[in-house]
Parts: C-alpha cells; structure tokens; sequence
C-alpha cells in the first residue's frame, strides 16, 4: 500500500529537519526519510563535535597557561588522555541526538521512515525506501554532502582520517598530517596541537584558507606558526603507503627541484566534499544534475517544478545555516504558493579557531570588483572587554561603499563569530556606519568592537 503525504522530505539533517518542521507548522502532512540517523553529517560528525573537541582543546590551553592569568601552574600533560576527551565528545553527539530521536518526530505526526537502502525515486512523486513506496504531493530533497576521499591502492590500503570516521579514534596520533588546508584542518588541526600532536597542513594554494580575507589569514598563520604546525603550502602530495614502522609515507613535492617525504602516524583527507547524490535514481523523477549537485534555480526548485533541493546537495555555500534558511523558505514556496527567492549577500559564517574568524557579506576583493569608491577600515581587537580577559589580538575589518553603506565585515579574535553577526543586520537592511555609531552597544562587551569600528572611521572623516 502507498501512503499519500502533502510533503515528502528525503534526507534527515539540518534541512531536512528545518523543512520537516516547517511543514508540521504549516499542518501539512509530512514525510521524513532517512538512511542513518536523524540529525545528519552536523549532528554526528561535522558542527557538534568538531565544537565539542574543540571547547576542550581550548579548556586544556586554559589550564596549561593558568600561570599567565595569576593563578597556580597546573600541569595538564602528564594526565591527559586523549580516549576521555573524545569519550566526552561523543557524550554531547549523544545528548543532541536525543532530541532527534524519530519517536519525537513521529509522536508530533511527521511519519519517520528510516531504512539503511535509503530513498530512491520510483516517478516524480514516488520515493521508495525499505521496499516501501510513498507519495509526495510535492518533495524536498535535503541529502546533503559527504568528504571527497582518496583513491588508494587497493593491495596496499592506507586508511584516511575524514570527517566522519576521526570521531571513532581513541588513541592520539603522535603525528599526523592535513591533506587540504580548509577550515577542517584548521580546527581540528589547532585542537589536536594543543592537545600536544605534531601537525602538519598540506596546502596546494600558497596559502592555507585561501578563500578568506588575505589579512586575516595571515594572521591565523602566524598563530598556527607560533604553535609549531607546520604549513606546507604550494605543494602536491601523494600518499605512498605505510612503512615498516607502520608511518603513512606522503611525498610532498613543491616545485620541481623540492621533493621531500613526510611520515607521520595518520593521515586526515579534507579535500572537499561531494554531494550524496548515489542511489537517489534522480533520472526516473526527470531531475537534472552534475557531479557539482542538484540543478536548482534562485528559489531552488529543479527541474521537476515539485521537487525542490535545500542544502549542501544543491548549494556551494555549504553551511547548516544556509540549508536551514533555504529550507523555510521552500516549504513556504511549495505549501503555500508563496515566490521567496534565495538570497545570500548577507550570509554570515564563522572559523572556530582561536582567535575565532567570523565574516558577513563581500570581502574586500569582491566589493572592488562590484562597486566604485570601497572604502575599508580596520580596528585592533582591544577594546576594553578584550583587555579584562586577556584576550587582546586580532582585528575586525570593515567594508563600505563610497556612502559609507556597510558592504561586508570580517574579524578575528576572541568570539567574533559571535560579535561580526552583529553586522548581519547592517548588510542586510543596507545599513550605514552612521546608524552603527548612533547605536548604544553595552559596555564592556566583545560586540562594542563594531560600534567604535564605525565611530573611528566617521571619526577619521572629519
């Protein structure tokens, strides 16, 4: 028997659960469809726990340099244990996952169909899973992505550190080398470091986070450097196999006349990511793709008019947020005949190292190639909040048009993922510096950094 919903959802994370939701809210009838686990690649192997290690990274450095905030030295080392911490990060998948559970979802009335075959299309409002057929009046497709990996010999297999394999290891690697200079390895890179690992970053750019802001990653390097990870940049790699020390072998050639070979005890792939298109069978619904993900348009419906696709599976900005966002509007499109567009130019995203980078809107580089009269301004991050807790350093660079209308922004340094979505707002609504300066922001917090940004500049127009 076929069931008939006014909303069939395939693919259970962020997106999907957001769409999911929505619908409920709507009083539609609603489908969840998912292969693993309710919660997806951000529940249980990219945001939460990469956060969690985090957080006890930066709790461990701490610790270590009590000594530099007045207080007894204590020696964290000698009693570390690596199991522990990653025991505790799965402790935080687990609690998040609690709140996912598919009783919650199907108690609400959002019927949860989870089978390890996943969904596949039958016809344009068909999708089978578990050898079960349902019906969509309208679908959304949310399946999101997974890490681009290696091709390995088969006779001599080396195994790859990702994204979601990491959070089963229980024993720290002595040494262990990022293939990919994104903010994966960034993250994960500085955490283990603290944590006492030898690291090192391949790069084949010139640099690593290449797609940010050229000042603020020349500041986060010079902080890994001061850390002693080492960045390999301008180089290509490729993986030999493990020696007779068990050490995976990486040749690492830059440049023509500069070989050499690395050998460390893990070998982390963050490369890419890929969308998770296999067995979808996208061809009996009539939906169109590429190996980049699903054809969407601006309000991401396919090429089937009924079938829409939200997240990392249609989308180059591949954030939770963004996916979440993209699906609210969606089911708003498909259930209620509503036309909300997709619009990205105040996006705001953020770097969980520390210093933390957070950014929103153009950099400067995009905003000259768009508009005449850029005007930048950057102030140092040492407000007087910043100063009580010893966390001065780093900087938040502002990006204006000639009307001083606030374009874009980017920081680092003690939680600006948390004080640059203050200018979300700003380049959302076309803001000026004017209306920032003329704003009371509390005193002391981090987020007054954004006021007296905008107060100097208008400052330094007189």
């Amino acid at each position: 028997m076929t069931t008939m919903y006014d909303l069939v959802i395939i693919g259970a994370g962020g997106g999907g659960i957001t769409a999911a939701f929505e619908a409920y809210r709507l009083g539609a009838k609603v489908a969840l469809l998912e292969e693993y686990k309710i919660g997806g690649e951000c529940t249980h192997s990219g945001c939460v726990p990469s956060k969690a290690l985090i957080d006890v990274a930066k709790t461990y450095h701490s610790i270590d340099n009590a000594q530099k905030h007045g207080l007894h030295s204590v020696d964290v080392r000698s009693g570390f244990q690596f199991a522990r911490a990653m025991e505790h990060v799965q402790s935080i998948i687990d609690g998040v996952y609690a709140h996912e559970q598919p009783e919650r979802f199907n108690k609400l009335g959002i019927d949860t169909y989870i089978n390890s075959t996943g969904a596949s299309f039958v016809d344009a409002h068909t999708v089978e899973i578990g050898g079960q057929q349902i019906k969509g009046e309208k679908i959304i497709i949310s399946t999101g992505s997974a890490p681009r990996l290696l091709p390995t010999d088969p006779e001599n297999p080396v195994k790859m550190l990702n994204n979601e394999n990491f959070w089963a290891l229980r024993e720290q690697p002595e040494s262990i080398a990022f293939l990919g200079g994104g903010v994966i390895s960034a993250e994960l890179g500085q955490a283990l470091a603290r944590f006492g690992t030898n690291v090192k970053i391949i790069d084949r750019n010139d640099r690593i986070l290449g797609a940010i802001d050229p000042d603020v990653s020349e500041y986060l390097i010079n902080v890994f450097a001061d850390m002693g990870i080492e960045m390999i940049t301008g180089a290509n790699a490729n993986v030999c196999s493990k020696n007779s020390d068990r050490k995976i072998c990486i040749d690492i050639e830059q440049g023509e006349d500069n070989k050499s070979q690395l050998l460390v005890d893990e070998l982390f792939v963050a490369i890419g990511r890929v969308p998770n298109l296999h067995g979808l069978n996208l061809e009996a619904a009539g939906i169109e793709f590429t190996r980049h993900g699903i054809t969407v348009d601006h309000k991401m419906q396919t090429s089937v008019p009924h079938i829409c696709a939200v997240g990392d599976v249609a989308s180059r900005a591949k954030f939770s947020h963004v996916a979440n966002y993209q699906a609210e509007r969606v089911v708003r499109n498909l259930l209620q005949a509503q036309s909300n567009t997709i619009d990205l130019t105040a996006l705001p995203w953020a770097i969980f190292t520390d210093p933390e980078i957070g950014h929103v809107g153009v950099t400067e580089a995009q905003a000259r190639e768009t508009h005449q009269g850029v005007q930048t301004f950057k102030v140092d991050a040492a407000t007087d909040r910043f100063t009580t807790d010893s966390k001065k350093g780093g900087f938040l660079k502002i990006v204006m048009d000639h009307e001083n209308r606030i374009l874009g922004a980017t920081g680092i340094g003690a939680h600006a993922g948390e004080w640059v979505q203050c200018l979300t707002l700003a380049v959302k609504m076309g803001l000026k510096a004017e209306d920032i300066a003329d704003t009371i922001f509390a005193y002391p917090t981090y987020a007054e950094i954004v006021k007296k940004s905008c107060s100097r500049f208008l400052r330094t127009k007189l």
